[in-house]
């Protein structure tokens, strides 16, 4: 996977992670589109920084997104891309804050997503 189609992906799964939030109100965002500014590639706390659009009706917003990578990189190029994409079946890897249009990606923390309750059960 390229860097430019991570990218793209991360902002489909975005926008499903999104609408499969626990809180009803967020499920009424949606992701734009990235646009990554800084590559703190080598730093104690790899991570890549930009700006998101991040849209609730009727239109979106820009906000700052932090993408933590898992490890230090020398290079964008050395970057396994489809290793920070989340899993279609995973959560836990995307903190919101809506007063503050920020939102942190962080692949390593994601978890598998919780069954699916059965019908008559608790």
């Amino acid at each position: 996977m390229t860097e430019h189609e991570f990218w793209i992906r991360l902002e489909y799964r975005v926008c499903g992670e999104f609408a499969g939030m626990a809180d009803r109100h967020l499920r009424h965002y949606w992701c734009d589109g990235f646009s990554p500014q800084q590559y703190h590639l080598d730093a104690p706390e790899p991570r890549i920084v930009g700006q998101a659009w991040i849209g609730s009706a009727p239109q979106a917003d820009e906000w700052e997104f932090v993408l933590f990578l898992n490890r230090p990189y020398n290079s964008r190029a050395d970057i396994d891309w489809a290793s920070l994409l989340p899993a279609d079946d995973a959560t836990r890897w995307m903190a919101v804050d809506i007063p503050g249009k920020r939102i942190q990606i962080e692949p390593a923390a994601a978890v598998p997503d919780p069954p699916d309750p059965v019908p008559g059960q608790k």
